[in-house]
This record gives structure tokens, C-alpha cells and sequence, in this order.
């Protein structure tokens, strides 16, 4: 399928991405169908592996989100590249779409925490299989101006994904442990 760079696509064979999900934090239809397009299964639809970063202030009361021009406000992330697990090509997206970096950042699981997706429409109809991964940031670090990175409030969210709301209900709890 690619994009303009080698990406991971479904059907295919990823053990590493594979193996990240062996750590998933919650698991439902959409991870289970993931991982059997991870094994070539063809009835699985097909499109992108990608990593998202869900990025909340230490009391979980605001979320990190960037504007994107067909999803409105949306979390950080993108394309996993052939080279990288989604755990390193979800902080590559971070950085380029927010100026943090690793380092700027605290993972709250110890593997992804979901897996959630994204159809797009037009002229390529495909899916974003998107693998989330959960961390909490200092507010106060300097953001990127390239992508319009901005906090907001998680009980005043802006127009996004039609997941927005319900996957930052999900996540919010697991920082307040």
C-alpha cells in the first residue's frame, strides 16, 4: 500500500509490532483484528499501521492535541516506517508534530495502551490501524508552532476524531493509579 515513505501495512508480517502488542493494556475486536492482519490474514481490511501518542498533564485534566487538516484537533502521530516499532515511530511523530521529545515525556504503561482506528475517505479509501501509546507531560515545555500543538482542557475538547471523547475517557483513569 505505501505512503510516500515505506510504511508497515496490513496484511503483512510485523513480529515486532507483533510483539508490542502482546503488552496492550486493553484489548478488544479492533486489536484482534490488527494482529490478524499482522499474520497476512487478507479478509482483514487493509491500510496503515500507525502510532498515535496520547500525551495528558500529571493530573490527567488536559490533553496534548495538534491540528490535522481532514481531522480537525487530534492526538499526535502518524505512519510507523518499516525500520521502527510503533512505540519509536509514535515519539518520532511526537516530536515532529510537537517539538517534545522522548525525553519531555513519561510513559504511563509499560506497552500500548489500545488500539483504535481511523478510515479515511477520497480518492484512496483505506484504514489507519492506529496503536496508542499513553504519557503524561509537563505543560509548561515548550511546544512547536509547526502543527499548532495546544493543551485543552479534557472536559472542553475541541471538534476531532469521532473517537476523541470516549478514548480520552478511557485513558484519563489510567494515570490517576
Amino acid at each position: 500500500m505505501g505512503f510516500p515513505h515505506p510504511t508497515i501495512d496490513i496484511p503483512g508480517s510485523w513480529p515486532e509490532i507483533e510483539h508490542e502488542l502482546a503488552s496492550l493494556h486493553f484489548r478488544d475486536d479492533y486489536s484482534a483484528q490488527l494482529l490478524q492482519g499482522l499474520h497476512g490474514d487478507p479478509s482483514i481490511i487493509s491500510g496503515h499501521v500507525c502510532a498515535t501518542t496520547w500525551i495528558f498533564s500529571p493530573t490527567a485534566d488536559y490533553t496534548l492535541l495538534v491540528q490535522h487538516k481532514a481531522l480537525k484537533w487530534s492526538t499526535p502521530g502518524g505512519h510507523i516506517e518499516r525500520h521502527e516499532t510503533s512505540r519509536i515511530g509514535g515519539l518520532r511523530e511526537l516530536e515532529e508534530e510537537t517539538g517534545l521529545t522522548q525525553f519531555d515525556v513519561r510513559a504511563v504503561l509499560d506497552g500500548p495502551a489500545f488500539v483504535h482506528i481511523t478510515d479515511r475517505d477520497g480518492d484512496r479509501p483505506h484504514r489507519h490501524w492506529n496503536i496508542g501509546w499513553l504519557y503524561i507531560a509537563d505543560m509548561d515545555a515548550p511546544l512547536s508552532k509547526a502543527e499548532g500543538a495546544r493543551w485543552f482542557d479534557c472536559i472542553q475538547l475541541p471538534e476531532g476524531p469521532s473517537d476523541l471523547h470516549s478514548s480520552i475517557a478511557l485513558l484519563r483513569p489510567l494515570i490517576a493509579r
